[in-house]
């Protein structure tokens, strides 16, 4: 019987990289390996759209990587879109040309699953001799740092702060002078003090960088004695000097003086200043750097999803399933009000202005937002807020929870009130998040209120001063949409538009 072939695929803001590898009885073997430093995120970022040239870089890219495939006669390939794809407007559009060219899906990962992706890396690639480990993976758009064990995450934190990133906002891709390294550390230093302060009050008993950027640091950096079991080790005394020797060069000049991909030159500057910070910040005197990566993630996931069906997804969404099985929710309900919330966020892009992040919160939440049922019906939207940030949710930050817990909390009956104690208790910016996930999910919910999956999908309107809801049912919805009208009514105010809804049945449906 032929073996399993898997490719993975990680489009990222920098580089495109693949591994294709053959599972074996205990593990797999990589049989191949292709990477592409396409800079898709240039010229871009900060919202603005992906540029002609990168789309077609990374179509071509994405080309080459398709036919590697044919020709390795691939069973599953798993192709997954970081930081430029996310946040750029045309990123759908990215998407896809790059199908239509290679014959690839590519989908779009938030941060904490992009996270968790990378972790599964770690631990997999390094016995952490039951200990607490700190993973740090600069990438060209964000910076992810975890915190866990080899079988809890305590901590995911994705910064927008990468490599390419910081060299675009600071100019730091040429001849560079202290003022602008100056600025662009203050500015990381700003961006990270907050998910810093959290892992330093966790703890943790030792440090792995992952990530282009952080191995050709650590290579820059090597020496004969610097090696240990495969990994190579990086000091903060050596990147103060490996920064203090980039900045007067072009990347011209470093490429040729450091042996380095002129791209990478370009950008190296930008990653050595966010590890400088996070090493000062966390008092890192030296972290290990391990080639183990995102892809390398995405294939054990693949694997566990075939091994081990019970326990398929992340961390998060195991735990979130977890909580579901246990508190008797009615799943059926659960998963249709799911994905009705998701098809309502993803078409109301241009009013919530949220990532995919928020997305997936607002996912696990439509999931968990009835656990609280058993306890009472009358109040069960309280209970669930009580349950859902008592459960310990693994994988989730404790702001994660907390919003997720509040989004449930307020699917119905009153909306979000500074009167309640669990509102007041959220920053300014949970409270936005919270406000408009909870708009989303009150209609979402009522468009399933008889229980009975009578709309089959919604479609959404966005015009400059109306939201036309499209309710497309399978038979009889009048109860679904006069409930969810009704509901509107704090969405209409919420986002300061005027709300309307629109049936239509399908024989089909």
């Amino acid at each position: 019987m032929p073996r399993q072939r898997i490719a993975a695929i990680d489009v990222g803001t920098n580089s495109i990289h693949m591994i294709v590898v053959e599972e074996q009885k205990h593990g797999y073997r990589v049989i191949d390996k292709e990477k592409e430093m396409v800079q898709l995120g240039r010229g871009s970022l900060e919202g603005r759209p992906l540029t002609d040239d990168a789309i077609e870089r990374g179509v071509e890219a994405m080309k080459k990587m398709a036919g590697i495939v044919e020709r390795w006669k691939v069973n599953d390939v798993v192709a997954v879109a970081t930081s430029a794809i996310r946040e750029a407007p045309n990123g759908r559009a990215f998407i896809r040309a790059v199908q239509k060219a290679s014959g690839i899906k590519v989908r779009v990962i938030s941060g904490e699953e992009e996270a968790d992706y990378i972790y599964r890396a770690v631990r997999s690639a390094i016995d952490f001799h039951g200990g607490t480990a700190l993973a740090v993976d600069i990438g060209g758009g964000s910076v992810e740092l975890i915190v866990g064990t080899a079988d809890q995450v305590f901590l995911t934190s994705s910064e927008p702060v990468g490599a390419l990133r910081m060299s675009q906002m600071f100019e730091l891709d040429g001849v560079t002078t202290p003022a602008m390294i100056d600025d662009c550390r203050a500015y990381v230093t700003k961006r990270l003090k907050k998910p810093l302060a959290r892992i330093a009050a966790l703890g943790f008993d030792f440090s792995v960088g992952t990530s282009g950027t952080i191995l050709t640091l650590a290579t820059l950096a090597a020496n004969a004695d610097s090696m240990t079991s495969g990994l190579k080790w990086l000091s903060r005394k050596r990147l103060r000097e490996i920064i203090d020797a980039l900045t007067p060069l072009s990347a011209a000049d470093r490429a040729k003086r450091f042996a380095i991909d002129e791209r990478r030159a370009e950008t190296i500057l930008g990653g050595a200043i966010v590890l400088d910070v996070i090493m000062r910040g966390l008092k890192l005197d030296q972290l290990r750097a391990s080639d183990a990566a995102l892809r390398e993630g995405i294939v054990e996931f693949v694997i566990d999803r075939v091994r081990e069906p019970k326990q398929r997804g992340s961390v998060r969404r195991s735990s979130v399933m977890n909580l579901v099985e246990r508190s008797d929710v009615e799943r059926t309900h659960a998963t249709h009000v799911a994905r009705l919330a998701l098809r309502i966020f993803d078409q109301t892009q241009e009013l919530h202005r949220l990532r995919m992040g928020e997305r997936e919160l607002l996912e696990y939440a439509a999931l968990l937002h009835e656990v609280g049922m058993h306890v009472s019906y009358q109040a069960n939207h309280l209970h669930s807020y009580y349950l859902i940030s008592h459960a310990g949710l693994r994988g989730f930050t404790p702001d994660q929870v907390a919003v997720v817990a509040n989004v449930a909390r307020y699917y119905r009956k009153s909306p979000p009130s500074e009167e309640d104690d669990n509102f007041v208790q959220l920053s300014d910016a949970q409270r936005d998040v919270v406000c408009k996930l909870a708009a989303v999910l009150r209609i979402a919910d009522a468009l399933d209120r008889g229980r009975r999956r009578a709309v089959r999908d919604v479609g959404v309107e966005v015009h400059d001063k109306k939201v036309l809801f499209h309710v497309r049912l399978r038979g009889n919805g009048e109860v679904e949409v006069a409930a969810a009208m009704k509901r509107a009514k704090y969405f209409g105010k919420v986002f300061e538009i005027d709300v309307d809804f629109e049936e239509s049945s399908s024989a089909a449906a």
